[in-house]
């Protein structure tokens, strides 16, 4: 029986240099607008808030700052996994609108946190410290952080499609752990991040739409 060969199909290296790039332009936009904002909501007389009384059913457990923060290092290392132009497009597409979205709507509707937040002891209250010494008590809804838990959630599970199920459920699970840690540090409210959800996943159908491949002619 014949052999035929088999054609040399190139490989796309991933777009390394553009994702570097994206990551720097996107996290100068998030740290200095949410950081401009921040001080917008403190400069305003009154803010508003979600807060209900289930929230106050919510307990506060300090250790669950390690995966809330964790998320800050999977942010800029997903623009790294995507393996294709496109891809990384479209994440960046959502990721932008995300953050947009949730600046204007710090602008128009500022939102503050209503609670005493406690100061806790050990390696996790050096976590706190540092967090708050960036992000005052405001911008709380929507959840900026559930709507960019959404959009890394489904990137990194596009990459993981193909591994094993005992893997992609690691991941699964590590992400509703981030997502129960926005509560449970009492940096949101349920409602702050049932809004942030929602737009994660409105970015993230808006980007897929806009950025779609193009399906080659003839």
């Amino acid at each position: 029986m014949r052999t035929l060969p088999v054609a040399n199909v190139p490989v796309t290296p991933p777009p390394w240099r553009e994702a570097l790039l994206w990551m720097l332009l996107l996290g100068a936009m998030f740290i200095h607008g949410y950081s401009w904002t921040n001080q917008w909501a403190a400069s305003q007389a009154q803010t508003h808030t979600l807060h209900g009384r289930w929230d106050d059913a919510i307990p506060f457990w300090a250790w669950t700052i390690w995966p809330y923060l964790a998320l800050n290092l999977l942010y800029p290392l997903t623009f790294f996994i995507c393996p294709t132009r496109s891809a990384l497009r479209r994440h960046a597409v959502a990721i932008a609108l995300v953050q947009a979205g949730c600046m204007l709507a710090f602008v128009c509707w500022p939102t503050g946190n209503i609670r005493h937040l406690p100061q806790p002891d050990g390696a996790s209250g050096l976590l706190f410290a540092q967090l708050r010494a960036f992000e005052a008590p405001f911008n709380m809804a929507p959840s900026l952080h559930a709507a960019v838990l959404v959009l890394v959630w489904q990137a990194w599970r596009q990459v993981l499609r193909t591994e094993a199920a005992a893997l992609r459920w690691l991941w699964h699970g590590a992400c509703g752990l981030i997502l129960l840690s926005t509560v449970t540090t009492w940096q949101h409210d349920l409602l702050d991040v049932l809004a942030g959800l929602l737009l994660g996943a409105l970015a993230g159908w808006i980007a897929r739409s806009v950025c779609r491949p193009r399906r080659p002619v003839g």
